[in-house]
């Protein structure tokens, strides 16, 4: 048969690398794509992508930090809801990255459900992730007792109109080219905890004497993956990128709404692809990991710095797509599952201590732009001590793309936990996406429990058990090794 259907083949005409064939005997076109998948049995990627404008009205908080005054005064740049839906062999995956700082299990759930009425998406092939923005509007629970009445009724309208969108997406659905890259950026993050000659640990936004660091308590994950989506024309139309890095350059600053260095980089890499290209950027395992260079003195801090560093990850980006390799065989395949995670437990000592600093200081809270105030944490602490249960339930992903997974992980996790997915998985490509269908919060290693520092302090945002990250770890490396 194969042979036969070449005897009626010729060359009809070429544009860029895809080569248009026609069927002498039935008059039907095809594409050097759908040619090479007949005669190799290659799989063959259907996509379609989008960007929804979902832009807070102004005077809603901004979350992120801790401030007297953190409601909205306006917009820099506004912020999207960017969705990559895939689709192989009837199995179909949706991607959406929200330029949010976070959104609970409950909200990415609700968010699913609506899209589920709308689509003929399956639930758990559903993806949910945030940017991590820190001057957007504070949708979640941290370091309050109730989320806003407006975020409430904000982030409920987004799901409507998001779902929405992605109900029209399957008739989008198109053949596609998809190619994927890996290169390394190393002078743009940092680990931001600092080991001090004394054996103290201090976080590097504190301005400390660079001369009395002894070192970095942990490592970057330097890897920047990204995932070109073509047409079969050749153009792209979207394209996925992976970074390890906190966008909390801004926390708000000038009270603007703001995708942060993300803006930059999407400007950046839409100058070159087009305005119509899909820019999703997914942030990795960046629990401790932001931009701040403690050696470097003159280091800026607004919309300059965030230009700096998004520009520059842009020309990365761009260099990357260069050097990217098809995906010959795009198969697809998504498993998920549900894990428990272990809560801390609050000691008795804890919550003395915490009701004594609250009756001493009585209601005031200082503001901060990096870190949370001792009062905020004595409340924290108070409040956590309430919750009877013992175990947090989550979400994790792996979704296999070829010889490339992505794998997720639903918080604020440390880089090396990152890292040890990478080393461990047995695929060529390990893509791993954080704040992914929840927000559990920080997952520190068991070291950096022992160390102390800023993101081990029990809050909203650290509520876990010491060995949550290395169940958490284990599970995703559990569910790769299912693919």
């Amino acid at each position: 048969m194969k042979n036969e259907f070449c005897l009626n083949l010729s060359i009809f005409a070429a544009q860029w690398y895809n080569i248009i064939i026609i069927n002498k005997a039935t008059g039907e076109i095809y594409s050097a794509l759908h040619v090479g998948a007949f005669l190799t049995g290659v799989k063959i990627m259907r996509t379609a992508a989008a960007s929804v404008d979902i832009t807070p009205p102004i005077e809603l908080p901004i979350g992120g930090n801790v401030r007297d005054d953190n409601i909205s005064r306006g917009v820099h740049d506004n912020l999207y809801c960017d969705i990559v839906l895939l689709e192989e062999n009837d199995e179909k995956v949706c991607f959406l990255d929200f330029d949010l700082l976070a959104l609970d299990y409950k909200m990415c759930n609700y968010i699913k459900s609506e899209i589920t009425k709308k689509s003929d998406i399956d639930f758990e092939k559903i993806v949910i992730t945030c940017t991590h923005t820190h001057s957007g509007p504070d949708v979640g629970d941290f370091f309050k007792d109730e989320i806003n009445k407006g975020c409430v009724e904000y982030i409920e309208k987004v799901a409507q109109i998001v779902s929405e969108r992605v109900g029209k997406m399957s008739n989008e659905l198109e053949d596609s080219i998809i190619k994927i890259s890996k290169n390394s950026v190393h002078d743009l993050s940092f680990n931001r905890r600092l080991v001090m000659k004394d054996g103290t640990m201090r976080m590097n936004w504190e301005g400390v004497d660079p001369d009395t660091v002894e070192k970095a308590a942990g490592p970057i994950d330097p890897d920047l993956f990204v995932i070109s989506i073509y047409e079969t024309s050749g153009k792209i139309k979207a394209i996925m990128v992976n970074f390890t890095l906190h966008p909390a350059i801004l926390v708000g600053k000038d009270w603007l709404y703001s995708k942060d260095y993300i803006n930059y980089l999407n400007n950046c890499l839409k100058d070159r692809l087009g305005y119509d290209v899909v820019v999703f950027f997914a942030n990795g395992a960046e629990g401790n990991i932001n931009h701040i260079n403690y050696r470097d003195k003159n280091q800026d801090r607004g919309f300059n710095e965030a230009r700096r560093i998004g520009e520059s990850l842009g020309k990365y980006v761009m260099d990357s797509i260069g050097s990217a390799e098809k995906i010959e065989d795009a198969s697809l395949k998504c498993l998920s599952a549900v894990i428990n995670l272990p809560l801390r437990k609050i000691s008795k000592e804890e919550i003395d201590k915490a009701q004594k600093l609250i009756e001493e200081r009585g209601d005031y809270i200082p503001s901060l732009l990096d870190g949370v105030p001792d009062e905020v944490y004595a409340r924290e602490i108070i409040k956590l001590s309430k919750i009877k249960d013992k175990y947090v339930e989550t979400q994790i992903h792996a979704v296999r793309i070829g010889d490339s997974v992505i794998a997720t992980l639903p918080g604020e996790v440390f880089a090396e936990f990152g890292l040890r997915i990478k080393k461990e998985s047995p695929f060529k490509n390990t893509l791993v996406f954080g704040l992914a269908n929840d927000c559990v919060g920080y997952v520190p290693t068991n070291e950096a429990f022992d160390e102390g520092g800023y993101e081990i302090k029990t809050a909203t945002t650290s509520k876990l058990d010491r060995n949550a990250g290395d169940i958490l770890a284990s599970e995703v490396i559990k569910l790769i090794k299912s693919l």
